[in-house]
């Protein structure tokens, strides 16, 4: 083969490498810039109502179930939280169903058909209640059963699975990416080579074209790099301790406030409530564990960063707390003093079980917001990490052929 044709072979070979090389690394970023986008703007958005919607119909049935056991009706604040808890899920429930696929919207429809019969249920229970007919207690644990048992699995599916498909988007973002990296790595070898052939048969030891284009070839790879490196850092804070961190505490949440609602049927069921009961130690456990320092709670501080540690060790040692009134509950209920176990149970002062109750779900509340926070932050972060990266590699693929054509070009001039 003579010279003039090899070397016209090497180059157009190094033409078409870079410029495949090229358009991977370009695709690859915009995969990314667009799964990015996804995230910031359709998977944690619906993550995060599938969340509302969850706690919204957990607290909700919680609440419907403490109104029960006043003395003297249920209270107005008692009445709006519940209220204001249907309103939340309604509003969620209606834009999950819009943004959710088959899989999904199966599940919200049951969800959606029987809200209507749950809420139908607590009415009735309200009704017979302000009458004084003992049919209430029954119509009320028959809604909750149907919200324990249906709804909120349902509903818990749902948030699983956006949650787990979100943190299949943070991964697949900040994956390496092997086939762009390869062909880069190559190209640079390529052009390496193509430098000693030139200098071998040239008889010049440089070739100002090819390494103009090796320069273009190491800095789209030191650019592309460091960028692609900052963005998964930013996509696994995000998932490390934003989605996993919130599917840990929206369990908690749903543990506690379902702990919350058996805990008052347990009362309301009146010597009836056994299997009430055992339900609620075995969420308790969920949370916190039989020593207090295990369980759910215990999970989220040791996946949590260290400035979310505090909202959930004070939300833990709050459930521990509330385990610790419980007893003095049930010992009144078991010792025959409803009136009183009641009184323990509804107890408004700071240091009352209702109390108690509220500090540790505004404490979850809290880092769930901080969690979801984040999530949104680091996705906006994350994608500004690649600004600019997608055109810059198209002007340094450009460079890298306009290198490789003026570095040949001369020297097969040299043989006409």
């Amino acid at each position: 083969m003579t010279t003039p044709r090899l070397y016209w072979l090497v180059a157009i070979g190094l033409v078409v490498l870079g410029a495949v090389a090229g358009a991977a690394a370009v695709g690859e970023v915009r995969g990314r810039g667009a799964t990015i986008g996804d995230i910031a703007e359709v998977s944690g958005p619906i993550s995060v109502d599938a969340q509302t919607l969850y706690r919204a119909l957990a607290d909700a049935d919680a609440t419907a179930a403490t109104g029960f056991l006043a003395a003297d009706g249920e209270s107005a604040e008692l009445r709006g939280r519940y209220l204001d808890d249907i309103a939340k899920a309604t509003a969620a429930l209606t834009v999950a169903l819009r943004d959710a696929d088959d899989a999904d919207a199966d599940r919200l429809r049951v969800v959606a058909d029987q809200l209507p019969v749950y809420t139908g249920l607590i009415e009735t229970a309200r009704s017979n209640q302000r009458l004084g007919v003992p049919l209430g207690g029954a119509y009320l644990r028959e809604a909750s059963g149907l919200m324990q048992q249906t709804i909120l699995p349902a509903a818990a599916a749902v948030f699983d699975r956006t949650n787990r498909l979100l943190t299949v988007e943070h991964r697949a973002a900040s994956a390496v990416p092997w086939a762009a990296l390869l062909l880069t790595l190559l190209t640079g070898a390529a052009l390496v080579a193509a430098q000693v052939l030139l200098s071998r048969r040239s008889r010049r030891t440089f070739n100002r074209g090819l390494l103009a284009a090796s320069l273009v070839t190491v800095l789209a790879l030191l650019w592309s790099g460091l960028a692609l490196h900052a963005s998964g850092r930013h996509l696994d804070t995000g998932e490390q301790d934003g989605a996993e961190l919130v599917r840990l505490l929206a369990n908690a949440g749903r543990a506690s406030l379902q702990a919350r609602a058996n805990e008052s049927l347990t009362l309301v069921a009146r010597g009836g409530g056994t299997g009430f009961e055992a339900t609620f130690a075995a969420q308790m456990d969920e949370l916190i564990g039989r020593n207090g320092r295990s369980g759910l709670f215990a999970r989220a501080i040791v996946q949590a960063p260290f400035t979310d540690r505090q909202l959930i060790d004070e939300a833990r040692d709050e459930a521990v707390r509330w385990r610790e009134l419980h007893v003095q509950v049930r010992s009144a209920d078991d010792g025959g003093d409803w009136d009183r176990a009641v009184e323990l149970a509804t107890e408004p002062g700071e240091n009352g079980l209702t109390a108690v109750f509220g500090r540790l779900d505004a404490a979850l509340s809290r880092a769930l917001d901080i969690g979801n926070d984040r999530v949104e932050r680091q996705a906006a972060r994350a994608g500004g990490s690649l600004t600019g990266l997608t055109a810059g590699l198209v002007l340094l693929t450009g460079g890298l052929v306009a290198g490789v054509v003026f570095g040949f070009r001369p020297r097969i001039g040299e043989y006409r």
